[in-house]
């Protein structure tokens, strides 16, 4: 009963994290004994239909942070239906430390599926991935994850985690001390503008690394920090986002004012990217063309044009297929300078779609591997966008 209790505890403070500040955060001091007393006491026979893989790879974040990832995978069914939450406790200790308990809430994707004859596809044919993870200074760490619905269903993993190479950290200043842990994505835009200056625009691209069409945990943290980081240090007047997937040809977000509230939308929406499926128009050949030409277009030429697009994303999407430079013709004539920040490019790949775009129209692009490239990058962009508008 009291375990029952203090689930019940949690999710309530889980949807306060949904709605508030995020989809991660630290364990708030008065519900710490309810998430301790489920570590303790949660069974350890496994009741939820899923499988949780704790990484030992440790990376460096644009943060200066080594960080870890955990990855999700549930069977949708009788005991989890479509639209159910559930709810993660991380617990990480140090060595030498006390334990960091965090929180994290994952929604079910809301699922209509139909055979031919018009009835129902078996649930249980549907697997849903998730991915979370914990930003740590140096040091070793034991790492515990439960995850529980709200009848009580649990599934628990633990892992100890090997110290990261100090190899290649050597001339980095690593930002978190040893022993201490704090969440994924911890930096977020303090929403502020220039009184005066340039209008942005942001063409996010919300996929994977190397082309990948799903966002791991890692990879949301990286696009919220490198976005973070660009619009703390670049004074624009207004920013207008634009959240979207190449490979899939699909809009995620979209927003004429961005603020701080957008910012905390941007979290959730590329949580939500996990679910979605590539439709048989996005795989035809060259389809991604038009997709991404159509978008620069549209948005160079909006009622409000931009003085600046920037797009923001993972390099590698549709490396090796070539852009037919006469489709860009058309936007040759606008006014906007543009930029792409390719966030860790693969070595050796051949240019992708957007860094094709951008250099067909002139734009600058910018490889990100570091975030001592990143720095570098925007202290370029300053100089380039120096001038006021036209």
């Amino acid at each position: 009963m009291r375990l029952l209790l203090s689930i019940a505890r949690l999710f309530m403070l889980s949807c306060l994290v949904a709605s508030a500040a995020g989809a991660q955060q630290l364990v708030r001091s008065e519900a710490l004994s309810h998430a301790t007393w489920i570590l303790d006491h949660a069974a350890s026979k496994n009741s939820l239909p899923c499988n949780i893989q704790l990484s030992s790879y440790l990376q460096l974040d644009l943060l200066f942070r080594y960080t870890a990832e955990f990855a999700i995978d549930c069977r949708l069914g009788e005991k989890l239906h479509p639209g159910a939450r559930l709810v993660a406790l991380v617990r990480v200790t140090p060595e030498l430390g006390k334990p960091t308990i965090l929180l994290e809430s994952f929604d079910m994707p809301q699922v209509k599926l139909h055979s031919r004859s018009g009835f129902d596809s078996p649930l249980s044919k549907l697997e849903v991935w998730m991915s979370g993870g914990f930003a740590m200074g140096s040091g070793r760490y034991s790492v515990e994850v439960v995850l529980a619905d709200d009848q009580g269903h649990m599934r628990r993993a633990q892992k100890e985690l090997k110290p990261a190479d100090a190899r290649g950290a050597r001339n980095i200043p690593v930002v978190l001390q040893p022993g201490t842990v704090a969440p994924l994505v911890d930096a977020r835009w303090n929403g502020s503008l220039a009184a005066k200056g340039r209008r942005l625009t942001v063409l996010l691209n919300a996929h994977g690394r190397f082309g990948a069409a799903q966002l791991s945990a890692w990879d949301r943290t990286i696009l919220l920090q490198s976005l973070a980081t660009l619009l703390n240090q670049l004074p624009y007047k207004s920013v207008k986002l634009v959240a979207f997937n190449l490979d899939k040809q699909q809009e995620v977000l979209s927003l004429d004012e961005f603020d701080v509230d957008g910012f905390l939308k941007l979290e959730r929406a590329l949580e939500q990217i996990e679910f979605a499926t590539i439709s048989y128009q996005a795989l035809k050949k060259g389809s991604w063309t038009s997709y991404l030409v159509g978008l620069a277009q549209r948005e160079s030429s909006s009622k409000e044009p931009p003085d600046d697009i920037i797009f923001l994303g993972a390099g590698g999407s549709h490396a090796w297929e070539k852009l037919p430079r006469d489709m860009t013709r058309d936007i040759e004539t606008s006014k906007a300078h543009f930029f792409y920040f390719e966030l860790f490019p693969y070595a050796g790949s051949a240019p992708d779609g957007v860094e094709q775009l951008t250099r067909d129209l002139h734009g600058t692009v910018f490889a990100i591997r570091s975030p001592e490239a990143l720095a570098e990058a925007i202290k370029k962009t300053l100089a380039l966008t120096a001038a006021p508008p036209d």
